[in-house]
This record gives structure tokens, sequence and C-alpha cells, in this order.
């Protein structure tokens, strides 16, 4: 720790001093409730930490609840820059695929911080800090390079020390740029002036043409006075006919999106907000131990008593190759159980119930071998394929309904709507607070793809609403088609569907 406080506080003064340090910048892609989507953080010092505690350089609120509390960090070493995975319960992922100790960074890679959390891009800027300004120098420093290691009060002590000695010279950096501004806005001023001269003088010109064109037009329709008698008739007979039409429409739902908006407020009831409520594990000597480790998703429950979720809600260990969450996987091979409960909530009714009771297809997954810290053993990893499906037969009756046939016979451009808890929004253990938001998108090709899933672009949904449903109009009803699975990273706008036909 205090390797990486003296070189930070190192790089810090070497940067108010006006040298060139390099640096990169990192891309919110995700919309956060402390970083919106967009925005971007310029780094300076050679190693940050990412995560929910708020000494992190980059921290995140408690709305990112899968993300870790000192989740990953970034680390430049020489003309390198290396992201590391800290967490040992939510894994960092770089291009969608988990980093088990440490990777490369190169330009645009995406970096995630958990299977459903929040996304950054990685971007190395073209130039360093020699060419930054002076406050936007000293607020770097001021945020990464004193605000972590604030503890540190030698070091901490050592930059004040150099900032009070920089008064001066900022002071006269500060008078010189305010001056060369004011040159500047002068110019701009003069400029302005000539530009509005010039603007008046063309539309005075342009008003002297339309009136001119206006007289002519006039002269024209006086000497065509029946011509335009004829034209009028005609257009009476026209208003009659479009009053006609008017007639016809009034009868019509004034709003277009209407059986959508009814169908959503039925619907809606039928979706659950699904969640960890306990993670148990009992070791191979029959010891148990309760982890502070859970996720959340969506569920739906059907007319004919199923509640359907994504199997990677339920055992989202088993789709993981590596990462935090690998020693799970990797000690279910030796022996160790798991036990999982859940809460599921809609709004108007709540009930729970037990990993073991789900049922699901695993008969694709596959045995590889894996290392967690450089410890050699097996993980038994699913595929995200068109068994990623799970359910529970319940005594309860939903208002779902689903057509097996269609989910693998859908229409290229055809619109489908998905009902789920994107980023959480929606989402509450009380009854009365819960309402999931409706997404739109649509089927990317006819048929199913070589998984077996209905692919579609421009979803209107992301992390959150996995194992929700996906519905399509049929008639004068929305029935049920596809599982909302999951969607590349990298093209976020690209997703897929497991076909309702798959649950059997």
């Amino acid at each position: 720790m205090a390797a990486k406080v003296t070189q930070a506080l190192t790089t810090g003064m070497k940067v108010m001093g006006g040298g060139n340090v390099p640096a990169y910048t990192l891309e919110h892609l995700s919309n956060t409730r402390k970083h919106p989507a967009g925005s971007f953080e310029t780094i300076i010092i050679p190693y940050i930490e990412l995560g929910r505690d708020g000494t992190n350089a980059i921290s995140y609120g408690d709305d990112m609840g899968t993300v870790s509390r000192k989740h990953a960090a970034i680390e430049r070493r020489g003309e390198d820059i290396i992201i590391k995975n800290l967490s040992t319960s939510n894994p960092t992922l770089v291009n969608s695929r988990p980093v088990k100790a440490e990777y490369f960074l190169n330009n645009g890679d995406e970096i995630q911080l958990s299977m459903e959390g929040p996304r950054l891009r990685f971007n190395r800027s073209a130039t360093g800090t020699a060419k930054m300004g002076v406050t936007q120098r000293m607020n770097l420093v001021m945020q990464q390079a004193v605000k972590p290691y604030r503890a540190a009060v030698a070091g901490l002590a050592a930059m004040i020390v150099v900032i009070a000695g920089l008064g001066g010279t900022l002071t006269y950096w500060k008078v010189t740029d305010l001056n060369a501004d004011n040159q500047v806005l002068v110019g701009k001023t003069d400029s302005l002036e000539l530009a509005q001269i010039k603007a008046k003088q063309e539309f005075e010109a342009n008003l002297a043409a339309v009136r001119s064109q206006s007289d002519s037009a006039l002269a024209e329709l006086g000497k065509n006075n029946d011509a335009l008698t004829g034209r009028l008739n005609n257009l009476s007979a026209q208003n009659r006919k479009l009053m006609e039409d008017v007639t016809v429409l009034s009868a019509a739902p004034k709003d277009a999106n209407a059986e959508l908006v009814a169908a959503y407020e039925v619907l809606k009831n039928d979706v659950y907000y699904f969640e960890v409520t306990r993670f148990e594990i009992i070791w191979p000597d029959g010891a148990k131990e309760e982890l502070d480790f859970g996720w959340t998703g969506t569920g739906f429950l059907t007319d004919d008593g199923k509640f359907i979720t994504a199997r990677h809600c339920v055992q989202g260990w088993r789709f993981e190759p590596s990462g935090g969450v690998n020693t799970l996987n990797m000690m279910e091979q030796q022996g160790l159980v798991i036990n999982v409960d859940f809460r599921c909530t809609s709004p108007n009714n709540q009930f729970t119930v037990s990993y073991k009771d789900f049922i699901y297809n695993d008969k694709n997954d596959q045995l590889i071998e894996d290392y967690e810290e450089g410890v050699p053993g097996v993980s038994m990893v699913a595929p995200m394929d068109r068994y990623d499906w799970a359910y529970v037969q319940t005594t309860q009756k939903g208002g779902m309904k689903f057509d097996k046939d269609l989910s693998l016979k859908m229409k290229a451009a055809t619109k489908v709507f998905a009902l789920g808890f994107t980023q959480g929004y929606g989402s509450s253990s009380n009854t009365n607070q819960v309402s999931p938001m409706l997404g739109e998108a649509t089927v990317g090709q006819s048929g199913v793809t070589a998984d077996g899933n209905i692919s579609v672009t421009s979803k209107g949904w992301g992390a959150g609403n996995s194992g929700g449903p996906v519905l399509t109009k049929r008639g004068s009803d929305y029935v049920v088609v596809g599982i909302v699975s999951w969607g590349p990273h990298i093209k976020g706008d690209i997703g897929f569907l497991v076909p309702i036909a798959e649950v059997k």
C-alpha cells in the first residue's frame, strides 16, 4: 500500500509540475446512479481500483449490487496497461470473457464488473497530461492521487507543499490565459457583428423577392378566377370525403398503442422479480455455511401453473468457466452441495421457491479442465443455448398464454415485447411497489439460430431481464414465444431468446 501511495503522489507532483504523464480514458457504457452512460474518466495515475467502496478511483453506489467493494484494479506497467480481478465473489470480464488473474488491455476493450454489472470502454489517450489545462490537471491529481490515499498524511502533506509552491505559477498562468481569452473574445465579437449585418442584408433581399413573387401570384390568381372556382369546388368534394374518413377513424381507439397498454396492465401481474434470499453451501464433511452471495432476475407464471425463468438465473455458477464464482463450480465437482432459496414478487403476489425444486435440462453441460488461482481442477460448464430455461410446477394459475409452435417459426422483422426488471428498475420486495418495465425488439432472422435460439435486434432491455417473458401479437392476444436468455456485450443491441417450445 505504501508503494502505491508513493507512486500516486509522485505521479501527481510530476503532473502538477508540468511533466507529461501517459493517460487513458474509461467511458461509461451503462447508466448508473453515479455515472451516466456516455460520461468518461481520464486516468493519469499508475494504479486505480474500481468497486462500490467510496475510496475507489471509480466508485459505484449500492444500486450496483453485483459490484464488489473492491472489484477490480487497473495498473500501468511501463507501456502496458493491465486489469486485475480483485473480487472473490463476482467476476471481472473483458469483451464478455472473465479475467482469471490479469489481462493486458487494448484500445476499444469492453470491461464489465460482474455478469449483470456496469460496462466501461477502455481507450488510450493520444496525448498525455502536458497538453491539459492547469485546472484539469489539478482536479485529476486531487481526485486520483490525493483522495484515495487521504489517510497517508505524510504523502498528502508533501502534495500540499508542492501545490502551495506552484501557487504563484498557477496565478501567472491564470492571468495570461485570461488576457489571451479576452483578445480572442474581442475578435469573435467583431466577427459576430459583421455576420449579423450580413444576415440582415440577406434577409431584407429575400423578403423583397418574396413580396415580388407574392404580387405576381396574386395577379395570376385574379386572371384565373374561373379556374380557381373549379378547384375550390373540387376541394369541397375532397373535404366531404375527408370528413367521412374522420368519422370512421373517430370510432377507432384514439391511442394506437391502446391494446398494448391494456395488455400490459394485465400481463404485468404475472411477471415476478426473482432474487436470492439464502445461499448455503454444505462442505463434504457435512459442515454448513451461508454465503453473502446472490443475484436477481425475472420470472413469469403461465396459465398451466409453471413458474419459468432462465436457467442461468437459477444455477449461475454453472455458466462461469472462470472468475470469482468458479471456485463454487470446481468445488461442486468435488462434493460441495449448494442450496439456494429465491423470493418471487409480482405486483399482486409473492412466494418462495428452492433451487432443488427447479426442473431443467443439463444434458449439454461439459466437464472442462480449469484453474482457480493456479490450482488445477475440473468445472462443469453449461452453454448459453436453447436449454437456458428452468421452471417450477406450482399450484398457482397465472394468465400468461404461450404458443410453442409459433416460437419456432418467428418471421424476421416481427415486433416482440419483453417484460422484466432492466437494471433492477421497478423491482421491490413489496408487492405494491413492483412494476416491470416494457421493452421492444425486432426478430433478426426467421426461424431459429444454429443454437436453437430466436435472434433479436435493437432490443430495448438489458441485464435484469434474464428469465423474463417475450411476447408477440397473435390475433387479439399477446402470447409468450420466448424467454430472455443473453446478449453479447460487445454488440449490446443484439440478443437471443430461448423459444418457449424448448420448455418441456
